[in-house]
């Protein structure tokens, strides 16, 4: 399937790994406790992907939320600490953050649909521990201009 942006490009080797898990009845990595077949393709893809990203790990998660979650956790943010996020973004990203009982700062979004690096700026203050940055509909954030703040 192509399209534009949004869309989903998948060939027949990733659509089979696809239907090999929707068909074992286990979606996530402890879905099942008893199937070691499993668990080895979890752990295949987790080492696979690290490796195709140039990274040391990589951990599957059940749901975007959940991968979000792990990156707080991660990140150390906790009580109190503030969290800069576009104002136009999807329901995961603000609610991982108050999961993690941090606090949400909304930065307005530019005409990329995307989080706008000049307005990250005027947000920060001293308990400001991260950037959540979100590409938008196919559009990336200007990450070179995150990335220097």
């Amino acid at each position: 399937m192509a399209g534009g942006p949004g869309s989903y490009l998948f060939g027949e080797e990733e659509r089979k790994e696809l239907l090999d898990v929707m068909e074992s009845g286990y979606l996530f990595r402890y879905g099942s406790e008893s199937d070691p077949q499993f668990k080895r393709k979890v752990a295949t893809f987790e080492q696979e992907y690290a490796q195709r990203l140039g990274m040391p790990y990589c951990v599957a998660t059940s749901s975007g939320t959940g991968a979000l979650l792990c990156c707080l956790a991660a990140l150390g943010i906790g009580p109190g600490d503030e969290v800069i996020v576009p104002g136009y973004t999807f329901i995961a990203s603000i609610s991982s953050i108050i999961l993690s009982r941090a606090i949400p700062i909304l930065a307005e979004i530019d005409e990329s649909l995307t989080i706008d690096p000049k307005r990250i700026c005027e947000k920060i203050t001293p308990r400001t521990k991260a950037i959540m940055p979100v590409h938008m509909l196919g559009n990336p954030c200007d990450m070179d201009a995150i990335m220097d703040i």
